[in-house]
């Protein structure tokens, strides 16, 4: 958003409309490429196939969202359009799969949670990269698009490499077994996957508070930037925050498995949420003179990030198992997509919503803004979250999946495939 707005020159209410016709899109595409990733069956098995080959076109497309061409404004607002479009559908045909393979690496529930905890716990480095080392390396390389254009080529190499490295080492788990039960292994509709999500309770729940979280940080992650360089006029102090937060961010991470063992994901999340509204309040009644004050507020809500929406992927694998516990439909793929379209939906609300918010209030990039559009985004970094953790917080009061829960279901499951399968290895049913 920021390299669109003062980079590029596009007006942010046209980024915030971006953000939310692709999600519209990806409303129709996610559940379809769950689908399909279910149905899956090569020599490169289920779900790596998608990450293998769909990564260094993912890798293409991020380079050329940072690489909008000099044309006309009109032209420059339909070609970002085109690429965000595209890259979102790639996204998705990489991320649904990489999101899936966690299931099958482990059937035990803290098992998936340490998996899952460092999987996201490498969002540290990915945000550091991003909120320290960006701006200085766009700077290095001569500023301006041409610097974007070179550190965009670096970031995509990096994101293509990341994921081959993925589909490699999850060879061993992903493999698809040729037997006798799989040739008689019914295909189910979309309409019948699509079932696992509406009776899937906490399923459902997960997605609302996943949903109001991202509004929540995602608006942050938008408008931090802004808060920084045009409310406090300490722009050097953004990155330092980032940086400051990384070993607070680190120790979440590493208590997050013990945690969740001793009181549950579930209330991981739920007191992760209530604990970062005091942050946010902090930032919202602090004055702007008070620099150090405000500054350890965002350096703590940055720390809070794996006890709020990070949790919610560990929760994922135990949704599956539920689904498949009540319907006896297993639908990794499907489930999995329902999470990664809220993960992107909460992104582009926030990211919309703090678009047109800010260019309602009068936003002119690089310029002193005024009183109301100063006042604007302090409501945007600070209410926006408050809201969106307290309704994150009504949503998980409604989940019921806890460890005692998920242990029973696993018993169940293994109970009902040995007693479905006769001596001749046909399913019964």
């Amino acid at each position: 958003m920021f390299y669109l707005t003062d980079v590029v020159g596009i007006s942010p209410i046209a980024i915030g409309g971006l953000f939310l016709v692709s999600r519209i899109i990806d409303a129709v595409t996610d559940p379809i490429m769950g689908m399909i990733a279910d149905h899956t069956k090569t020599k490169f098995g289920k779900f790596r196939p998608f990450v293998m080959f769909g990564a260094p076109l993912l890798g293409l497309v991020t380079i050329a969202l940072f690489n909008v061409p000099a044309i006309s404004d009109s032209l420059q607002v339909v070609y970002i359009y085109v690429i965000y479009i595209v890259y979102s559908l790639i996204s998705t045909v990489v991320n649904i799969p990489y999101h899936s393979l966690t299931p099958i690496l482990s059937e035990d529930s803290d098992q998936r949670t340490t998996i899952a905890t460092a999987k996201t716990a490498m969002s540290v480095p990915a945000n550091l990269i991003v909120n320290v080392l960006v701006l200085p390396m766009v700077a290095m390389f001569g500023g301006g698009q041409q610097g974007w254009t070179t550190t965009s080529i670096i970031l995509g190499t990096v994101l293509t490499i990341s994921f081959w490295i993925c589909a490699s080492s999850a060879k061993r788990h992903d493999v698809i077994v040729k037997n006798d039960d799989q040739k008689n292994e019914r295909k189910f509709s979309l309409k019948e996957q699509l079932f696992l999500i509406g009776k899937n309770r906490p399923l459902l729940m997960i997605m609302i508070a996943m949903c109001t979280n991202l509004i929540a940080s995602s608006s942050v992650g938008a408008i931090a930037l802004y808060y920084f360089t045009y409310n406090l006029g300490r722009a050097d102090l953004f990155p330092l925050q980032s940086l400051v937060a990384i070993p607070f961010t680190i120790l979440a991470f590493i208590l997050l498995p013990v945690l969740s063992k001793k009181i549950g994901k579930r209330n991981v999340f739920l007191y992760g949420s209530i604990i970062a509204i005091i942050p946010a309040l902090t930032i919202l009644f602090t004055p702007f003179e008070f620099v150090w004050v405000i500054f350890a507020a965002a350096v703590t809500t940055a720390a809070l990030t794996p006890f709020t929406g990070n949790i919610a992927w560990a929760m994922l694998p135990d949704c599956v198992d539920y689904a498949e516990w009540k319907t006896g439909v297993r639908g990794d793929g499907v489930v999995t997509s329902s999470l990664t379209f809220i993960n992107k939906l909460g992104a582009a609300l926030g990211g919309l919503l703090g678009g047109v918010l800010l260019g309602i209030s009068g936003y002119v990039a690089n310029q002193a803004q005024t009183p109301e559009t100063m006042q604007t985004i302090v409501y945007i970094y600070a209410i926006l979250p408050i809201a969106g953790h307290i309704f994150s917080i009504i949503a998980l009061k409604f989940y019921n999946i806890d460890n005692k829960l998920h242990k029973q279901i696993i018993k169940d499951l293994k109970e009902r495939k040995n007693s479905t399968i006769d001596t001749t290895g046909q399913n019964v049913i």
